[in-house]
């Protein structure tokens, strides 16, 4: 660094020029400290997928100050209680039902700086002649994980006009069941939440989510509550009857 004159009575402007130098030397010394997370993105093909075609993800993230050196994929569709799973910058998927799915993309540098994007993927609806339920419900669980159980904040069903939902929970249970109605009203999808299950529940527990109307083909979700893991969860479609899972055609 260059030395600069003393100040004195006549060198009021070299004084002020030694000021201004010094701020910049240390806004300069900062900028070389600065570390900016990566920041993550991620495209998929095909744009609108149909029911168990695969999916290809490819990762667009960027990252200014080094080089991305983890990646790890979310494609559990299960919230806040979904894992994420090392893999590459490519990777894959499908999905079991027309509902829209939400998938995380977690890049790390080598700083260990992260951030995590997340996307909404639309799936292509069957055709009219399968009679399933348009638009496919939506099943929302989000909450907090303990070592033995679980504490579920909202339990929320988005389902057409008159669909019926019903709640059930199997095992170690501090409710039952719950059964519920959608919107009456022709053309209306709103979200429904079911309070009486917004509760913790211990390991052991499983929750079976059943959302049926008239003589179409439904929702089936069910979210089992583990030990020391995050709750699994899957999701199928509901035969025309109500009651009983099934794989949901694709066409």
């Amino acid at each position: 660094m260059s030395e600069r004159p003393a100040c004195s009575a006549g060198l009021i402007g070299v004084c002020a020029l030694c000021a201004l130098a010094a701020v910049a030397d240390r806004t300069q010394a900062s900028l070389y400290d600065l570390r900016a997370a990566p920041r993550a993105a991620f495209v998929w093909t095909p744009l609108f997928p149909h029911i168990g075609e695969p999916i290809t993800l490819t990762s667009t993230s960027t990252e200014p100050g080094g080089r991305i050196t983890r990646y790890a994929w979310d494609f559990h569709d299960n919230g806040t209680f979904g894992a994420f799973e090392e893999g590459g910058p490519v990777a894959g998927a499908s999905f079991a039902t027309p509902a829209p799915h939400v998938i995380r993309l977690r890049v790390t540098d080598r700083d260990g700086l992260s951030s995590i994007a997340a996307e909404t993927i639309r799936m292509t609806a069957p055709a009219p002649s399968v009679h399933i339920m348009d638009p496919f419900p939506i099943v929302r669980i989000r909450g907090r994980t303990f070592a033995k159980r679980v504490r579920i904040r909202q339990l929320a069903v988005k389902a057409p006009a008159g669909a019926r939902i019903r709640v059930r929970c199997r095992g170690r249970c501090p409710v039952r069941s719950a059964s519920l109605l959608s919107a009456p009203r022709a053309g209306r999808v709103k979200w429904v939440r079911v309070r009486r299950f917004e509760r913790s529940f211990p390991a052991g527990a499983a929750l079976e989510v059943r959302v049926s109307r008239n003589a179409e083909i439904g929702a089936f979700t069910r979210f089992a509550v583990r030990r020391h893991k995050l709750p699994l969860r899957s999701d199928s479609c509901l035969d025309a009857g109500g009651s009983r899972p099934i794989a949901c055609p694709s066409s």
